[in-house]
């Protein structure tokens, strides 16, 4: 079956795209508006760190510069060290909005309503290049929203674009990375696909380093795309692969690599920034609690100590504040029986589809794998060794191959239900939508207004 990109774009497409980034809009929006900044007990519904963070675009607004991280303005107050020390385009983003915007007189609201905007807009944007890259994986309609919907409609998702942070602009980076990608696979490496990924590379390497999993399994993908075929042999388009190839790293090297190198100047070699961040710590004394490593405890102890999985699981469907406003209970074993079905219908599918699975589409789902994997386990050695944060933000990056197969479960599952199967397969579009509505009234907006 042809996928829904090779159709034409029809009137019902346009109308159904445009519901679902207004409603994107209109929820993620509203949540902008409503968080406070400043910690607001007992419940603290506001963003986790953004009052640390929304320092840096405040610097870069009233100065027009980029602050080194070494500044006084840009310190976090008994945390130590500054956020400004890690890549954050999103910030020099914010501050430009928020100088235009001082322009015409606003107050701090404004200002702040200003820098959350820029990663309310990175949201509409990552919603339009998954329903892009959901035409070049699906050949259902129903199928296609499922996807969409799951991922732009998990509420942690959809709370990371609502506040200041640079998670936002990550998220939209794999999205335009996995895009571009895919049509690399389907159509062939050309200068179009290259420069789109080459705009994902440069956004996700200055905005979150637990993405960089997705930035290394981009390489073997690409590499795959000029591998071809001939009879019983496959041959490598070498010169074809690094004439495109350079095209990349010339793009990324001029757009992204010069972060690192400006680091390396001011900080005397710390191209990360991590080193002059506990140097900064340790000279203020800040107080962190000792680390899982720290206290002779093994990463398996750790993670049963305080239901570690559990409640990153719980982090990464919803919770919004700083980890304070919960669902109850069931709407967490609600999620955990829509995934647990999910990953049944896919081994299903995988069963059905045995023996018309080929070899590179078992290495590209590996790759995808890999890519979580290496987005889990540097949280987890994070969690290990440095602090121990369990939030589920911090593994969002796999949103997008997590509903890949979700999707492809339920298509499994679902196409099996005769006669009404085509009309099936919105189900799990509506189950998010429903889910989505449900927190944000029952939970999140009551929080807001207590």
């Amino acid at each position: 079956m042809k996928k829904l990109y090779e159709d034409k774009i029809t009137k019902w497409d346009i109308v159904s795209l445009a519901f679902y980034m207004l409603v994107f809009l209109v929820v993620a929006g509203w949540i902008a508006m409503l968080q406070p900044l400043e910690d607001t007990p007992p419940l603290y519904t506001n963003p986790p760190d953004e009052h640390s963070r929304y320092l840096i675009p405040s610097y870069i607004c009233k100065y027009l510069r980029l602050p080194n991280g070494l500044e006084p303005e840009v310190q976090i107050p008994y945390y130590g060290g500054s956020y400004a020390l890690f890549p954050g385009l999103s910030y020099i983003l914010m501050g430009l909005v928020m100088r235009l915007v001082s322009v015409f007189g606003a107050g701090e609201g404004g200002m702040l309503l200003a820098a959350r905007s820029v990663n309310l807009c990175f949201g509409l944007l990552m919603a339009f290049f998954v329903w892009l890259l959901g035409r070049r994986l699906f050949t259902e309609r129903g199928t296609l929203w499922a996807f969409c919907c799951g991922i732009m409609y998990l509420p942690q998702q959809l709370f990371l674009h609502t506040y200041v942070n640079v998670e936002s602009m990550c998220m939209l980076s794999i999205a335009i990375m996995l895009y571009a990608l895919v049509c690399m696979k389907q159509d062939g490496v050309d200068r179009r696909n290259c420069i789109i990924f080459s705009v994902g590379t440069v956004l996700c390497t200055l905005s979150y380093y637990n993405a960089y999993g997705f930035l290394v399994i981009s390489v073997p993908w690409f590499i795959l795309c000029f591998v071809k075929k001939e009879k019983d042999k496959s041959r490598l388009e070498t010169k074809k692969m690094f004439s495109y190839g350079g095209l990349i790293l010339l793009i990324w090297g001029v757009l992204a690599g010069w972060w690192f190198v400006r680091n390396a100047i001011l900080l005397h070699g710390d191209v990360t920034g991590m080193n002059t961040l506990r140097e900064l710590q340790t000279a203020i004394g800040a107080y962190r609690a000792p680390t899982a490593q720290a206290r002779g405890i093994g990463i398996v102890g750790m993670l049963r100590e305080n239901d570690t999985l559990w409640e990153l699981f719980r982090g990464f469907v919803a919770a919004y504040g700083s980890r304070s406003v919960y669902a109850g209970i069931k709407y967490y074993y609600l999620y955990e029986l829509f995934f647990v079905v999910a990953f049944l219908g896919l081994l299903l599918r995988i069963w059905i589809k045995r023996k018309e699975i080929t070899r590179d589409t078992v290495i590209r789902h590996m790759l995808l794998l890999i890519g979580c994997l290496i987005t889990f386990s540097l949280w987890l050695w994070y969690c290990y060794t440095s602090d121990y944060q369990v939030q589920g933000r911090y593994v969002l990056p796999c949103v997008i191959p997590l509903y890949l197969w979700v999707t492809l479960g339920y298509e499994a599952i679902l196409q099996r239900i005769p006669k009404i199967s085509k009309y099936a397969l919105y189900l799990p579009a509506a189950y998010s939508v429903f889910m989505l509505l449900y927190f944000i009234l029952k939970t999140a907006i009551p929080a807001y207004f207590l």
